[in-house]
């Protein structure tokens, strides 16, 4: 249903981002999928060709904001490559995700309407959770000799941990997303802690 050709790319993209401001103002119970209609400047009858129901347009959210995320999945460990360029270049696909402020407004929105609805927040943990990726770059790292890790798990939440205690909540927040400069400074300090922790 949702799949959509590249010629309507573009209003699906305009739903999306009205279904983001309606979420965020009324929450999603109070959503209303008339005002969504509205404030996406389509017809009822087309945004129902797009989106079936509320729910699935909430889940299409989450969908769009995972696959802004999937650079995240195409960083693999190198073997014998310097540990410290891998760890910043994955660092570097999660940050300049990070920088987008429409991305971040849909992450203000998902986890908003998680806190509310813990059926919603199972599902889109599943989607937003990069945890794996970061954990396998550790483990293959780990496993080459470059590191020396005994749980890469809790590691590769360790490092996210970092990259999003300065350039995510804070965000959520503010709403102010960090600066290219400012990004490579959370990117910089959080390897070197890794590397200060992890390090052979």
């Amino acid at each position: 249903m949702n799949d959509v050709s590249a010629p309507n790319a573009a209003k699906h993209a305009q739903i999306i981002e009205a279904a983001v401001s309606e979420f965020q103002d009324k929450g999603f119970a109070a959503a209303s999928m008339d005002r969504i209609s509205l404030r996406a400047e389509v017809s009822k009858r087309t945004l129902y060709k797009y989106f079936e129901s509320k729910e699935n347009l909430f889940r299409s959210i989450v969908l769009e904001l995972s696959n802004r995320f999937a650079g995240v999945q195409d960083v693999r460990y190198q073997k014998g490559r310097d540990i410290r360029e891998q760890l910043t270049e994955l660092a570097w696909a999660e940050g300049r995700i990070l920088m987008l402020p429409e991305v971040m407004a849909m992450s203000r929105m998902v986890i908003s309407e998680t806190l509310r609805n813990p059926d919603l927040a199972a599902a889109a943990q599943g989607k937003l959770d990069k945890t794996a990726i970061f954990a396998a770059m550790l483990k293959d790292a780990a496993d080459d000799g470059q590191l020396r890790i005994e749980d890469p798990q809790a590691a590769g939440q360790e490092f996210i941990g970092l990259i999003k205690a300065k350039a995510f909540w804070p965000i959520i927040f503010s709403g102010d997303v960090l600066n290219k400069d400012e990004m490579e400074a959370t990117i910089n300090s959080s390897v070197d802690m890794i590397l200060s922790r992890y390090g052979v």
